[in-house]
């Protein structure tokens, strides 16, 4: 039953409604005086009230004094002006009089106001008529006066005679207006004095209120707390008195009996656990006395904790003796650190990571010092924060024994077996017998009954391709013309299957050489073949698609060539390469692209004959060697078919890709006579057949070659031009619509050969862009053009943006974004005036690679171009995910925008859109005035073309095109 009692309770009667302290009456405030010395939460609270009070009243006893301030001052001022005016006629007519005994006077009657202590009377000459001084206050506050403010204030009233309108003089009087701030200062006391007073006076009564209403009560329930039983915590709970029902300390006294009442029901449910666990123990050590295996549990410091009933009698020890000794004192000393080590590791892994612990096998020490064999196993078990090691042990000193014995029974049978060198056999001639070690026979699936037989059947057991050759070098080495005997060759096994054997022999000889007798080995190597076989198939085929790689297709070649130089036929050599297969890894990933070159594979294996091989080069490179071809026309035939075959989509991941290639087609005899000619020709078609526009073929021609050769010098002589500074820049003016006034220019690199001349960029940057050279050629522009533009501004020229065009080569380089801010901090150009152009196909072919380094660039503030929008994909997507400011309409649509209804509208389109996105649009390509009108029509931002300038050396654009500003601009 529980009782409830109230938090009075625990007082006497007498004190119950008074305090929870045994005092009373006259000793009510030496308790409250030692709430405040022990800093009670009543003494807190009033603290904190008053220091609250005091702040507030300090700040508005500040503003009221303030005020006074201010008021004393304006009434002083009045006064003085008052005291001045009445003056003013006397001072006058002394003045006008020259009447010094007026004067004087007059200066004794302003002396009458005590805070003036000088005057003066000046006559209109500026003399003095009249002046008296005399001392200025003192007192221990004039400090704080002279802080408030200034003490000494002059006034000065001129001094004329009305009735002729005439200035006659000037009266000045000072005041020591530290005078006036004593009343000032003597008002501010009062008012101070009265507010700390009515603090304290606050302080005092909170004192006692928050004593009486919140530490009282909170000091009965304490005692009452510490009455409560703590094994049976419920049996006397709190009580609320009436008053306190509804507030804090009844909701504090409430939860404290739920509090309570959980308490003790926990308790009960513990003692019901501890109960249960007990039992549990007891059935737990039962079970471990009947475990025939030794069992000990180990602390963290790898001292026994509990020993089993058999771990005890495997090492001598009964009843609890072995308990708290180290672990090691039962393991030989040889084992000490190996087993510690295991312990420890056990120990330290975390929960999880638990694994069991493979059986070790040590040298154990009974407590007599006998030593024994034993296997020792250990794992981690967790008692809440305690971790304990479990270790398994079991005496194996039979079972070793056994093994020792079958060890040495084993040896013998390996020596017997050594003795007969795998499978052996005996040919004796001078006997005319045959003999195969009954080993050799089981090799070969057959039964010991079987020897008699299987020895006559040599012959017959061999290989087919294998006999002659086997032949053969028994007899040269019969016969004396090798000094030894090893062959390689295949037996049919019993079940069909071959059996590589490797048979190694010696001859016993007469004194002639004739052999007598011929005795050897003869061992299974057909793991070893298969192995090796496994390697040659791995060296010479493309891991991922099983086709011939380039070694074993060279080979092949070379065979094909050979036969067809003797057959007077046709070989074609058909080189592939898959166009735009980079973006199907960059878009879908490159799993999707492995699976994609597996299909590939299949499907070319699907579009040659059985003859013909279908290789991969590498990446997305195949080549098809087609043999014996009768006419050279055939090779378009199986080209053709490829073409048709790839036409058809590959479902890759549950997406339809579709895909196109290029092949290049080189001929035996007519192209070349060996593996490096053909496949240099077919390359040559190749790329031909790519910069045709791809999903095509092309055979070889002389002329494809000498445009090669062409290709190959131009690249030289390219990388000459980069060493010795053969390209210049040019710039095309960007016009405004508004205005038609320049602002900005494109820069557009020339290269002027030393001896072939002006060489057009569509003919050299292409070149740069395959071999890598674009990559220096393009810094050489940015550095070129940034050098240009500071030049432009140090000579006073307006700031004018100047656009580069930058390949995705550039853009993939690492730090590409960073290396441009860096040189636009070199020359001291303003990032603002660069802008990087890239054409919309390169961009879309290479998105996941530059679309990071686009947003840092423009994150420096450098504008960015899509040039030549609408010839790729021109999708909405990536220019609102892409940091693009400017669109450049390709000069395609321009040219026949004002003619073509359909181009027309796609260029308005573009032009809408780009505008609707916030960008700046740029018409290139502008010649006529009717493209012009054209433009102006549908709003277009920005104009270049002939039409307005062709490319200019920088002086020719400076004289028609810049504007200068007067001021010239120096790089900081």
């Amino acid at each position: 039953m529980v009782r409830k009692v109230w938090m009075k309770a625990t007082l006497p009667p007498e004190q119950a409604e008074t305090d929870i302290l045994p005092v009373s009456g006259d000793t009510e405030t030496s308790a409250v005086a030692r709430v405040l010395l022990r800093k009670r939460l009543s003494f807190k609270q009033a603290r904190n009230t008053a220091l609250v009070t005091l702040a507030l009243g300090l700040v508005l006893s500040t503003a009221q004094i303030t005020i006074d301030l201010l008021d004393m001052e304006r009434q002083s001022d009045q006064l003085v002006r008052q005291v001045l005016s009445i003056m003013r006629e006397a001072a006058a007519e002394s003045a006008y009089s020259f009447d010094q005994a007026l004067a004087d006077r007059v200066v004794t009657g302003l002396f009458e106001y005590k805070p003036i202590y000088r005057a003066v009377i000046l006559e209109d000459f500026g003399n003095q008529l009249a002046a008296r001084e005399r001392p200025q206050a003192e007192g221990q506050l004039k400090w704080l006066a002279e802080m408030l403010l200034p003490v000494e204030k002059t006034y000065s009233i001129p001094l004329v005679i009305e009735r002729h309108n005439q200035n006659v003089g000037e009266l000045r009087v000072s005041i020591d207006r530290f005078l006036i701030a004593q009343e000032f200062f003597r008002r501010s006391g009062v008012v101070l004095s009265t507010g700390i007073i009515w603090t304290v006076a606050l302080a005092l009564i909170l004192v006692v209120m928050f004593y009486s209403t919140l530490t009282k009560p909170f000091l009965r329930m304490s005692s009452a707390i510490a009455e409560i039983n703590p094994l049976r915590p419920a049996d006397k709970l709190l009580s609320v008195p009436m008053r306190h029902e509804d507030d804090e300390l009844g909701l504090l006294a409430k939860t404290i009996n739920e509090v309570l009442v959980q308490f003790d029901h926990s308790l009960v449910e513990r003692v019901r656990a501890e109960q249960a666990l007990r039992e549990r123990e007891t059935r737990l050590s039962g079970i471990m006395d009947n475990v025939a295996d030794g069992i000990i549990t180990l602390d963290e410091d790898l001292r026994i904790e509990t020993m089993n009933s058999a771990a005890e009698a495997l090492f001598g020890y009964a009843n609890g003796e072995a308990v708290g000794q180290p672990f090691v004192t039962l393991i030989e000393e040889r084992d000490w650190t190996r087993v510690a080590v295991a312990l420890m590791a056990c120990l330290r892994r975390a929960e999880e990571e638990q694994r069991p612990d493979n059986r070790a096998e040590i040298q154990g020490r009974r407590r007599q010092g006998e030593v024994f064999a034993m296997a020792f196993g250990v794992s981690q078990m967790r008692l809440g924060d305690r971790r304990t090691a479990i270790c398994v042990v079991q005496d194996i000193t039979q079972r070793k024994r056994a093994e020792q014995a079958l060890r040495e029974s084993e040896e013998r049978l390996k020596l017997a077996v050594r003795a007969t060198r795998s499978g052996v056999f005996d040919n004796s001639y001078t006997k005319s017998t045959y003999w195969w070690s009954p080993e050799f026979i089981e090799m070969l699936g057959y039964d010991a009954v079987d020897a008699m037989y299987a020895n006559k059947l040599f012959d017959g057991l061999l290989h087919p391709d294998d006999k002659d050759m086997a032949q053969n070098q028994i007899e040269r080495y019969l016969n004396g013309e090798v000094g030894d005997y090893l062959s390689l060759y295949r037996l049919r096994h019993r079940d069909g299957s071959w059996v590589w054997i490797e048979a190694r022999g010696q001859a016993i000889r007469d004194e002639t050489g004739r052999p007598l007798r011929f005795t050897g080995t003869m061992t299974d190597v057909s793991d070893r073949k298969r192995f090796e076989e496994q390697l040659m198939y791995v060296s010479t085929h493309d891991p991922l698609t099983g086709l011939p790689n380039r070694t074993l297709v060279q080979d092949r070649l070379q065979h094909a060539l050979a036969h067809a130089g003797r057959k007077d036929t046709t070989v074609a050599v058909l080189l592939l390469d898959v166009d735009r297969f980079k973006l199907v890894n960059d878009s879908l990933g490159h799993q999707a692209g492995d699976k994609l070159l597996r299909a590939l594979a299949q499907r070319l294996g699907s579009c040659v004959r059985a003859a013909d091989t279908v290789g991969r080069l590498g990446a997305d490179e195949f080549l098809i060697v087609a043999e014996d071809l009768p006419d050279p026309q055939m090779a378009a035939c199986v080209a053709e078919t490829i073409l048709v075959s790839l036409s058809r989509p590959f479902g890759i991941d549950g997406q339809q890709l579709f895909v196109t290639t290029s092949i290049g087609i080189s001929l035996f005899p007519g192209d070349g006579a060996d593996f490096h000619a053909l496949m240099r020709d077919a390359d040559t078609a190749m790329h031909n057949a790519k910069a045709s526009g791809g999903n095509g073929y092309r055979f070889f021609t002389p002329e494809m070659n000498e445009a090669a050769v062409a290709r190959l010098s131009l690249e030289h002589s390219l990388r000459e031009a980069l060493e010795q500074g053969q390209f210049f820049l040019h710039y095309q003016p960007k016009i405004a619509m508004a205005d038609m006034q320049a602002v900005g220019v494109e820069a557009l690199i020339r290269w002027q050969h030393p001896e072939i001349g002006m060489i057009p960029p569509g003919k050299f940057i292409p070149v740069a862009e395959e071999t890598g050279l674009i990559v220096p050629l393009g810094e050489w522009v940015m550095r070129a053009a940034l050098a240009q533009i500071q030049d432009w501004r140090s000579r006073g020229f307006a700031p004018i943006p100047v656009a580069v065009n930058v390949s995705v080569r550039q853009i993939a380089t690492p730090m590409f974004g960073e290396r441009v801010f860096a040189l636009c901090q070199e020359y001291g150009v303003p990032p603002e005036l660069l802008e990087i152009e890239i054409t919309e196909t390169a961009m879309m072919s290479n998105l996941a690679y530059i679309a990071d380094t686009l947003n840092e660039i423009r994150g420096r503030g450098i504008r960015i171009a899509i040039d030549d929008f609408g010839t790729g994909y021109s999708s909405l997507s990536y220019l609102r995910r892409l940091p693009i400011t400017t669109l450049k309409v390709d000069r395609s649509f321009v040219n026949e925008a004002p003619t073509n209804a359909d181009t027309g509208a796609i260029a308005a389109t573009i032009i809408a859109m780009g505008r609707q996105l916030g960008l700046k649009v740029v018409a290139e390509g502008i010649e006529t005035e009717e493209q012009l009108e054209f433009l102006r029509q549908h709003h277009c931002d920005e104009l270049q073309g002939y039409f307005f300038s062709r490319p200019l050396p920088p002086g020719d654009l400076e004289a028609r095109f810049l504007q200068p500003t007067g001021v010239l601009e120096v790089a900081g």
